[in-house]
């Protein structure tokens, strides 16, 4: 949306600054406008508006002339943006204003009853914040059923479970994708929640104290699609916990995309070879010809420390605020919207990364076949099938391994002879049972004999991947649901305001 910025006019100084005698200052002015970043909101600013006039007019503040004469130029601004030029310090002047030199400061000049700054500017904050997040949260989703679809495919791609990013378990690339997922299901009930505490409305507090004329709060709610109110004025315009709530939710999604991201950097690396980048989702060097860089993932990675960086700034810029608004809350504003920009394009680049995704499944069971990961899984057949203690299998298991590295051999390929040199301390275990054990517990058994939920039995993860595309398909509805009734809200205002104007 493209509008002519302009910060000073005559008629800004007469209708703000009743009681100081001087016109503001040209580079205060300057310093003090948001003009820029209000860009963002004028269509909200307008359809806030329009409600409130509407409901000056039910309480007979406004006639039904004043009122078809308003919404007559606030449509004309949401047709014609580039006609509205900004002046003062804000949007919600500049809207006033151009009412003004349109209707004249006796008509123009009515549209502030009841009404403050502060209490406009928390609605709009709200009013884009729910579209936000409601975007966002379709970007989220199909990130979602992306890993869904890949982990889907990857039932079978066998690979090492590492801790301490040595290797610890056998388990497949299903698993690894199906954990993003959850962790990310639990980041759309964060955004969910904060939702629910963004669509309250404000409008109708005032500066700070509400008003003597006696406003439908309720009423301009409800034209503009909120369910309910901040009821306390006081809370109403000075509170912002619902941006810290907000971004919080944003933060911890960025920490869970940047863990995808450094798995997948190293995963793609030469050492791991696990998989491969699609070369649209790549770089390469100036003078090293063979390089593919991984630089979408990385910059990914690093904007998560931004999400982060903007938690710290809110929470520092809100600390020390007193009650009712103070204009440091003006700077919340970018900070909000870019931290909405940030995520949402993380996540567009991670989605198109996983849907172009090269699983190199042989490598990935090779490294398995090479490594000792199977220990556990011959610990526990020990302790299950001999009845010992698993501290004694763990001794047993460890004797073993050490025995397997120092040879350069795998752990099944131990003679019975060398076997029962390694458990002479334990006359209760023979090398035969071992030797079976050995044997049974292959790669593929491995996961096969798994049988704790959550575990990467290939069975459960299927199962697991039915029940969460469920879960998902519950969420895109939620999140249709909730674009649904702001549409139809807004839609009926929209249509309320045709019908106004054309009597």
């Amino acid at each position: 949306m493209l509008i002519n910025i302009k910060y000073s006019t005559k008629v800004v100084y007469d209708m703000y600054r009743s009681r100081p005698q001087k016109e503001l200052d040209e580079s205060v002015l300057q310093f003090l406008s948001s003009g820029t970043s209000d860009l963002q909101i004028v269509s909200y600013d307008i359809l806030g508006t329009e409600a409130h006039v509407i409901m000056l007019n039910e309480i007979g503040i406004l006639n039904i002339d004043q009122l078809k004469k308003i919404l007559k130029e606030l449509e004309a601004i949401l047709k014609d943006p580039d006609s509205l030029v900004i002046k003062g310090e804000d949007i919600h002047e500049a809207i006033e204003i151009h009412l003004i030199e349109k209707l004249g400061l006796n008509l123009g000049g009515r549209i502030q009853v009841g009404r403050s700054r502060n209490d406009q500017v928390a609605t709009d904050i709200r009013m884009k914040a729910r579209d936000d997040l409601n975007n966002l949260s379709e970007d989220l989703s199909n990130l979602i059923n992306c890993l869904l679809r890949k982990s889907e495919e990857n039932v079978d791609s066998i690979m090492p479970l590492y801790t301490h990013l040595q290797q610890a378990q056998i388990g497949n690339l299903s698993q690894y994708l199906l954990s993003y997922s959850e962790e990310l299901f639990r980041c759309v009930e964060n955004l969910s929640l904060a939702y629910k505490h963004v669509n309250k409305s404000p409008l109708g507090s005032g500066p700070v104290g509400g008003s003597i004329v006696n406003l439908n709060r309720y009423g301009t709610a409800k034209l503009l699609g909120f369910e309910g109110l901040i009821v306390n004025s006081i809370d109403a315009t000075t509170s912002r916990d619902f941006i810290v709530e907000t971004i919080s939710a944003l933060a911890l999604l960025m920490i869970t995309v940047s863990r995808m991201c450094e798995d997948l950097i190293i995963w793609s690396s030469q050492e791991f070879g696990f998989i491969e980048l699609d070369d649209k989702y790549v770089s390469t060097s100036s003078a090293m010809p063979q390089k593919k860089n991984p630089d979408p993932l990385e910059l990914t990675r690093s904007k998560a420390a931004l999400i982060i960086g903007n938690v710290v700034t809110t929470l520092t810029l809100l600390k020390s605020l007193p009650s009712g608004y103070s204009r440091d809350l003006q700077e919340l504003k970018l900070i909000f919207w870019n931290s909405f920009n940030i995520v949402t394009s993380s996540l567009r680049v991670l989605t198109s990364i996983f849907e172009s995704i090269i699983v190199r499944k042989d490598v990935m069971r090779e490294a398995v076949r090479s490594s000792y990961a199977t220990a556990l899984d011959i610990a526990e057949q020990l302790v299950i099938t001999k009845n010992i203690p698993f501290r004694v299998a763990h001794k047993i298991v460890g004797a073993i391994v050490n025995f397997a590295h120092s040879h350069k051999i795998p752990v099944n390929s131990i003679n019975q002879g060398d076997l029962r040199g390694l458990i002479h301390e334990y006359p209760s275990v023979k090398a035969e049972d071992i030797m079976e054990i050995l044997h049974k517990t292959s790669v593929e058994n491995s996961l096969q004999l798994r049988s704790s939920l959550g575990s990467p039995n290939p069975l459960d993860q299927q199962e697991l991947i039915r029940v969460l595309y469920a879960q998902l398909e519950e969420i895109k509805t939620n999140i249709g649901g909730r674009k649904e009734s702001l549409h139809i809200s807004l839609k009926k205002l929209s249509d309320l305001v045709s019908n106004l104007v054309s009597k």
